[in-house]
């Protein structure tokens, strides 16, 4: 190499060496210069989707509630949900930003205590606009309608839905309540409905919980007899509630319990006894004592147990309206009032506790005594009856003894006023009869009390 080759080069190491140097001071002084700079002005950053680039936290503030955010086809804004961003939290994002690198670009969020003024106005006032924003939207979309699994014709069967374009609200107002508890301005995804498809994991689901159910069993029982119910063998047509459960068509368990309710029932129904004479007699259908099923009751929890996943144990006296649940005919302790004799027959056990001669009140008219099948209401010690006598004079007759029948007045009492040869005595019913009452001996009453209780069944028959 030539002298003159060799001192050529060294003039552009030299070049090459100041260039260096001087880009390094360039990046220094940047790095101090941006250092400096974003001690007091935000780097790279959105607060709530606001670039704040450049700003200070007085130009942040003043830019965040000034600034309105469009909705861009993904989100609905409720601008009138706004509320100020306090300088204060915006500084605390500052400084939050600040311990960055200045190379990141950060997205922050800005909330604020919201006072209960404020929410209740969100919740009283926009949400209900909200829905209704919703649905405006819906009503032109069309509707996903999620593939489900039905029983038809006793078969589960799995029936396709639709795939649609609505929004599933419930999840959108559920997201606008949260956000109405702290967000400055709430602004909702707009989620479309989740389509559940024919094969999917829920349907597998779904067909094992019915699976499941169908093999599920009610059993009932009852005063003298149990009764068992396999959904599959009750239960043909079916389909899945929003909740969850099934809705099963209760036709055959309504009939069957309308059945059994006929077969069973003794309200309203005529009772034939055994007279102390040893005649079989028919007391009138029509009075207050006996027992019916509720069917309706009945029948919807029969079907709500069904539907469940586990068996379920029921027992008919919760579904029993009425008095003597269980008791067929009279039963063995009754009361027998025998109008065409004029005496009363009180049965304990079946044993014969007490025979005797009352007076009643007439055979017809208003101081009529009803015949039929009654019950004790309740048991009284020195009572006094009032009404009206048949010329309208008002009477107030004090008896030892009160055990009432019906809600018109007509009981079993003592009457102190009666003449001795008026018991057992059906000629002297045209003068001496009872308001409707049954007329005891004040000598006999007692033994009635002491031999009778509450919701006994009293048969009154001619």
């Amino acid at each position: 190499m030539s002298r003159k080759e060799k001192f050529a080069k060294k003039p552009k190491k030299k070049l090459w060496t100041r260039i260096l140097v001087g880009f390094v001071l360039v990046l220094f002084g940047g790095f101090v210069g941006s250092h400096f700079y974003f001690q007091n002005h935000f780097k790279f950053t959105k607060i709530n989707d606001v670039d704040v680039s450049g700003l200070t936290v007085a130009q942040a503030t003043k830019k965040l509630n000034t600034s309105h955010i469009d909705e861009d086809g993904n989100y609905l804004v409720v601008r009138d949900s706004k509320i100020n961003v306090n300088s204060k939290d915006v500084k605390k994002l500052f400084k939050h930003r600040s311990s960055m690198s200045a190379m990141t670009s950060a997205k922050l969020s800005a909330k604020s205590d919201v006072t209960n003024k404020q929410l209740n106005y969100r919740l009283k006032t926009l949400l209900p606009k909200f829905e209704n924003r919703v649905d405006q939207i819906n009503t032109g979309r069309k509707q996903t309608i999620d593939s489900k699994v039905i029983l038809k014709n006793g078969k589960i069967v799995v029936q396709a839905g639709q795939q649609g374009s609505t929004l599933d609200k419930a999840k959108m107002v559920k997201d606008f309540k949260k956000q109405a508890k702290s967000s400055l301005l709430i602004s909702v995804k707009m989620t479309k409905d989740a389509y559940v498809k024919p094969n999917s994991t829920q349907i597998a689901k779904q067909k094992k919980q019915l699976a499941n159910i169908l093999d599920n069993t009610v059993t009932l029982n009852t005063y003298n007899k149990t009764y068992k119910f396999v959904a599959k063998r009750w239960v043909a047509n079916g389909y899945p509630t929003a909740n969850g459960t099934y809705k099963f068509d209760s036709t055959k368990i309504k009939n069957w319990v309308a059945k059994f309710a006929n077969k069973v029932d003794t309200l309203g129904k005529s009772v034939w006894i055994t007279t102390h004479q040893g005649k079989r007699v028919r007391v009138h259908a029509g009075g207050t004592y006996g027992w019916k099923v509720n069917q309706s009751a009945l029948t919807k929890n029969i079907m709500k147990n069904l539907g469940r996943s586990h068996s379920v144990t029921m027992n008919l006296k919760h579904y029993a309206v009425g008095t003597g649940y269980g008791v067929k005919g009279s039963g063995k302790t009754y009361v027998a009032i025998d109008l065409q004799r004029l005496h009363e027959y009180v049965y304990k056990n079946g044993k014969l506790m007490a025979n005797i001669p009352i007076m009643s009140g007439t055979l017809t008219g208003g101081n009529r005594t009803p015949q039929g099948a009654f019950y004790i209401m309740y048991k009284q010690r020195h009572a006094t009856l009032r009404g009206r006598n048949s010329d309208g004079s008002k009477y107030a007759s004090p008896v030892s003894y009160w055990e009432p029948l019906t809600n018109s007045g007509v009981g079993m009492h003592d009457s102190p006023w009666q003449p001795a040869s008026v018991y057992g005595n059906p000629s002297a019913r045209a003068q001496y009869h009872s308001h409707g009452c049954l007329n005891n001996p004040p000598s006999r009453m007692g033994e009635v009390w002491k031999n009778t209780h509450t919701l006994e069944p009293v048969f009154i028959y001619y």
